[in-house]
């Protein structure tokens, strides 16, 4: 049973076809030439590649994977870079190339990339090792370390925008062989091109691929402290405040987990300053709230704090900023966000009015506000128009109206509540009269 076990598999070999052996005593002797004379190279080449072919159609993969090795060291040994880019072209696209072969030659080529003697010629042998790993599955995450390279080159030349395009050639989510944090990394980079060369849409495209929740593990703290920083300035340039905080925010929970307590302050400081900014919503006001309650991390931050209690006191600001101590609008100025803080103080102190008064005048809703009609007319109509306040303007009487006109059911349902009121007072007398009453009886009673 042994014999016929042994002679099984020696058939099975012969009909796959193992040149192990052959290689094994071949090899050295059509390599001896080349280690003598570096002029032998070619006719070393075409006796390997006489021998690769009947590895390759006789389908065996180390055989094949081992000469297409020795090609391709024998051609870096000799220094001879154009013949090693159209020898690894040739071994790539040779007829039945099995996928190992295929894997073997661009890893191999890869590590002779740092080798290369100048520029041109790494460029030249990146672009022939991209040109033949396009579209093969086996080789998509060499590929795309290769165009990484190839793009860095090219930000380094000034070629920002030609950088950009080349690394965006790479679906980099597609490919399962990578790992996350190369995944997230390359993501990176391809974001970062893109605010550089200021294509704000494609951006915002890739930074939806990042996965943000991923980024909150361990380990990838540098990660989501660039991610953040990257998203910083595509909000900046979109004018997107709230955003921007919750940016800030993220980056002050990472710093503050991670103890440094001076960049966590900076960060909670411009979240405060960009919250203050943003439209007012659930949301904001929500965030403003919370902020409101961290009374022990605003205590060394004067301006921020000075903020949050302005914006959650429901009196009116004054503006300009009366005593502005803290330098507040100054900083806005800085920034370049003046007449964005003004809109919010504004907007501010139109919903404290909203709150206090049903009816205003319009000339006593501007003098209130300290500005003109027209402005004041301007403000009220955004406010409206983004749903942050109702109101109705009547011109004519100069009446702005902020109570919502009820309707038929609100009104029978608050005149029912009235009566329902009314009627529980009107029992609760009767209940107290009947008891004072029988206090009174039996009083006289006893006497």
């Amino acid at each position: 049973e042994a014999t016929d076990k042994k002679s099984d598999s020696k058939f099975l070999k012969s009909l796959k076809g193992d040149y192990s052996e052959e290689v094994e005593a071949k090899l050295p002797l059509l390599l001896a030439p080349v280690k003598e004379n570096a002029s032998n190279l070619e006719s070393a080449l075409g006796n390997l590649l006489q021998l690769e072919k009947k590895t390759r159609l006789a389908a065996d993969a180390p055989s094949t994977q081992k000469l297409a090795e020795a090609i391709i060291d024998v051609c870096i040994d000799c220094k001879e870079w154009k013949t090693l880019n159209n020898h690894i072209a040739i071994l790539c696209k040779r007829r039945a190339q099995l996928r190992k072969v295929i894997s073997t030659v661009v890893q191999r080529a890869m590590s002779a990339i740092d080798k290369t003697p100048n520029l041109e010629t790494k460029i030249n042998l990146i672009e022939t090792l991209r040109t033949v790993s396009a579209g093969k599955l086996m080789v998509e995450l060499e590929r795309a370390r290769l165009t990484k390279m190839l793009s860095k080159i090219r930000e380094d030349e000034g070629k920002a925008d030609e950088a950009c395009t080349i690394l965006h050639e790479v679906q980099v989510e597609t490919i399962g062989s990578m790992e996350l944090k190369e995944k997230a990394e390359f993501l990176l980079e391809q974001i970062r091109l893109c605010v550089e060369t200021k294509k704000w849409v494609r951006a915002s495209i890739v930074a939806k691929k990042v996965n943000t929740e991923k980024l909150g593990e361990k380990g990838y703290e540098d990660l989501k402290y660039r991610f953040y920083e990257l998203m910083i300035k595509y909000y900046e340039h979109e004018r997107a405040f709230f955003d921007t905080c919750k940016c800030y925010h993220a980056i002050y929970m990472t710093k503050n987990s991670s103890k440094k307590v001076e960049e966590a302050k900076e960060a909670l400081k411009s979240a405060v300053l960009y919250l203050v900014l943003s439209p007012f919503d659930s949301e904001v006001s929500d965030m403003i709230y919370r902020y409101k309650m961290m009374h022990n991390e605003l205590q060394s931050l004067p301006m921020a704090r000075n903020l949050v209690e302005l914006f959650t006191t429901q009196e009116l600001i004054p503006w300009p900023l009366a005593d502005d101590e803290f330098k507040t609008t100054a900083k806005f100025s800085a920034l370049g966000y003046e007449a964005d803080f003004q809109k919010s103080v504004v907007q501010h102190n139109i919903r404290v009015l909203a709150k206090y008064y049903s009816r205003i005048k319009s000339d006593r809703l501007a003098f209130l506000l300290g500005l003109p009609d027209q402005k004041t007319e301007q403000y009220l109509s955004e406010m409206v128009q983004s749903k942050q306040l109702h109101a109705r303007i009547d011109r004519p009487a100069q009446i702005v109206t902020f109570a919502r006109k009820k309707t038929a059911n609100e009104v029978v349902d608050e005149w029912s509540s009235d009566v329902s009121k009314l009627l529980g007072l009107v029992e609760k007398t009767c209940h107290l009269i009947n008891k004072e009453m029988m206090v009174a009886k039996i009083k006289s009673k006893k006497k």
